[in-house]
């Protein structure tokens, strides 16, 4: 068996990629190159999968981890400054976002909620119970060790949440009556 088929074993990971960005510094290229994430288009249909959208009104919990096991996971590669709900809008599945979490990248760094591509995935995974995942994906760049300092209490915080509700109290806990997403 090799480890790439192991891997999406555990997890799959899909990217649609709108190329917006420098391709030298594109994170879900990086998880393509690496044989961790499938990049797809948006013709891919795949009922129940769970969509990373930042504009869901609903959080990703560890309730959805059989979801996440048997679905997999969708990331939208564009860039911020042109990311809109309607790049969202043609992609089936369950749509939701990540609780508030800080970057550790070098463009967004401690910027609250304007994670690459690859933080989104790796918090996905600590979210959903995948810690092995986790490990993997922040071996592929130095700075998402930074990504891992400035977020390991929120992370574990939310990956114990059995409820939104109990997820919502964790992160008024962290960031007060106003989150920043």
């Amino acid at each position: 068996m090799s480890h790439y088929y192991k891997w999406w074993c555990w997890i799959r990971i899909y990217a649609i990629i709108y190329y917006e960005d420098d391709p030298v510094k594109n994170t879900a290229l990086k998880m393509v190159k690496a044989g961790l994430a499938r990049l797809v288009d948006h013709g891919f249909a795949r009922r129940g999968l769970v969509v990373l959208n930042p504009f869901s009104p609903d959080y990703l919990g560890p309730w959805l981890r059989s979801l996440v096991e048997e679905k997999g996971v969708l990331v939208l590669d564009a860039s911020w400054k042109h990311l809109t709900p309607g790049k969202f809008k043609r992609i089936p599945g369950t749509h939701v976002k990540l609780p508030p979490l800080l970057p550790g990248n070098p463009v967004n760094y401690g910027k609250p909620c304007m994670l690459s591509s690859v933080e989104a995935v790796a918090a996905a995974a600590y979210i959903a119970g995948f810690t092995d995942i986790y490990g993997k994906l922040l071996g592929l760049y130095k700075w998402m060790e930074t990504f891992h300092t400035l977020n390991s209490e929120l992370l574990e915080a939310y990956s114990k949440a059995g409820s939104q509700e109990e997820l919502a109290a964790a992160i008024q806990e962290y960031w007060g009556e106003n989150p920043p997403c």
